[in-house]
């Protein structure tokens, strides 16, 4: 009887549980912001796995990392975070990416972007722009 009630309380739980948990937004992205994020971009990969977010700066839709990078040619630079299946959110503010707990003083809202790198999609919101949506990964990676 505890073998079965055992079963029954794991298939329970399992059941409830989300699948893969989005990452954290910071606190101070709003509602407004957030349904923004929702919207598909077009083209739905990027153009050949790059996902335009402003000028100069892009995801990358076909790797196996959550990925950015910004700048043109020998200035270009580029970040690398976790693997593609872990949630992850990085905040492109002054030149640099950074996680959300350690923005640098004299942040900016108005002149960041935060990035929300989930397992099915790369979610961005620009605040120079007062725009966002949404790039769907590729499944082969």
């Amino acid at each position: 009887m505890k073998v079965l009630s055992r079963i029954v309380l794991t298939a329970t739980l399992l059941a409830i549980l989300p699948g893969r948990p989005k990452a954290e937004l910071p606190d101070y992205v709003t509602s407004v912001e957030k349904s923004a994020m929702e919207r598909p971009c077009y083209p739905r990969y990027g153009k050949g796995g790059v996902g335009i977010v402003a000028n100069d700066l892009y995801v990358l839709t076909k790797s196996k990392a959550n990925e950015i990078q910004w700048g043109e040619g020998e200035n270009s630079k580029k970040w690398l975070g976790e693997a593609a299946s872990k949630p992850e959110i990085a905040i492109f503010f002054n030149d640099r990416v950074w996680p959300p707990q350690s923005v640098p003083q004299g942040f900016d809202k108005s002149k960041s972007v935060v990035i929300s790198f989930e397992q099915k999609f790369i979610r961005f919101y620009d605040y120079a722009r007062k725009n966002g949506c949404n790039y769907e990964r590729d499944p082969k990676y």
